[in-house]
């Protein structure tokens, strides 16, 4: 007798097992299916950063739900902490966006009139606060809510709760199909098969077969990211420092990941000379005392984007109990835990904020004229 469940994720990532944690800590039942170890791909590559802030120039709703996923982190951490006995490295530090010449410093201060709780910090203050900066620094917005967690902790944090609350995690399991009958949705895994009421696509940069398979146009845009790391012999500063064309983030260990370069449409898996040498370049134009520093590792990832810009998170518009979670871009660690929660609401008919319904809704994209979604009966 096939294992059946309330609700089938398809991608092991910390969106799919935030997705988990929240249904399974509710009572609803939900399994995680990764075709690889969970956590191993874009979760892996990323930095961490909570940057509500570096993403946005206005306050719409997007913002709006990234500032509630930024500040439910407060509550998750102690949570899945107590669960798990697993710190997901939440950093009280906060964030700086730097400006290095005045184009970008005029930006910023436009960006300071419409966030009223960002903080300007003019360039002797920055300075004071990161000394290894260099005089042509212009000034930052300090960020003092925004931050970084550690992903992979995060990750294995909310996985490991969502099984002590009953959930399931299937792993180095592919689905190759997923059929309908009678409302009972079958997931054909190489080896076996489940059921499940309901099924969320949430694999990524892989979730593209599941809009074809569903009878929609694939509307999601991979870009690789290279990023790598060292470990410096003392502290230069302790805030996350987002740069034009680079970002360092600082870790509770003693790590400085810097990240990270972009590629459309690249699913290749391997780290390139040129991309880290570019990426390199930039970070030693600023701060040059780095390139004594011993190197750690390097990485890259291939993150999920979509065709407008945005995630995709909600039922899909014909299939009644097929959802999406995808297309976070490089947003998918700081939109982890609204996600989870509004997943969570809309699978179980509670009340979700029609702003973020309609924004993020899959019925906003075109759909082919007619469905290629196999039916059973």
């Amino acid at each position: 007798m096939k294992e059946h469940y309330d609700v089938a994720i398809i991608g092991g990532g910390i969106i799919g097992h935030s997705i988990s944690y929240y249904l399974n800590k509710s009572g609803v039942r939900a399994v995680v299916l990764d075709k690889q170890v969970s956590g191993s791909k874009a979760t892996k590559a990323a930095a961490g950063m909570l940057g509500v802030h570096t993403e946005h120039q206005a306050s719409d709703a997007y913002h709006q739900f990234c500032e509630k996923s930024r500040d439910l982190y407060q509550s998750l951490w102690k949570e899945l902490h107590e669960l798990t006995a697993i710190d997901i490295g939440l950093s009280p530090f906060g964030m700086m966006e730097v400006a290095m010449d005045e184009t970008h410093k005029r930006e910023l201060l436009e960006k300071k009139h419409a966030f009223a709780s960002l903080e300007w910090l003019g360039a002797e203050q920055v300075r004071e606060k990161v000394p290894a900066l260099p005089p042509e620094v212009s000034g930052a917005l300090f960020m003092t809510k925004d931050g970084h967690v550690e992903p992979t902790a995060t990750c294995e944090a909310l996985k490991r709760a969502a099984l002590l609350y009953g959930g399931d995690l299937l792993e180095n399991t592919n689905v190759l199909e997923v059929t309908k009958t009678e409302g009972i949705f079958t997931v054909q895994l190489e080896n076996a098969s489940i059921t499940a009421n309901q099924v969320v696509a949430a694999s990524g940069a892989d979730s593209g077969r599941w809009f074809e398979a569903t009878g929609m146009d694939n509307p999601i845009k991979a870009v690789k990211g290279e990023c790598f790391s060292i470990k410096p012999r003392k502290h230069y500063f302790k805030e996350a420092l987002f740069f034009k064309d680079f970002y360092i983030v600082p870790k509770p260990d003693g790590r400085y990941i810097v990240g990270a370069t972009s590629k459309l449409d690249d699913l290749s898996s391997g780290t390139t000379a040129g991309g880290l040498a570019d990426l390199m370049s930039r970070v030693f134009a600023v701060f040059p005392e780095l390139k004594e520093e011993p190197m750690q590792e390097f990485w890259s990832g291939v993150r999920p984007g979509s065709a407008d810009g945005l995630p995709i998170i909600g039922e899909h518009p014909t299939l009644t109990g097929f959802y999406f979670a995808t297309g976070h871009y490089r947003n998918g660690i700081l939109l982890a835990p609204a996600t989870g929660q509004m997943m969570k609401d809309l699978m179980t008919k509670q009340d979700v904020h029609q702003a973020f319904r309609e924004l993020f809704s899959p019925e906003r994209l075109d759909r082919k004229g007619a469905s290629s979604y196999e039916y059973s009966t």
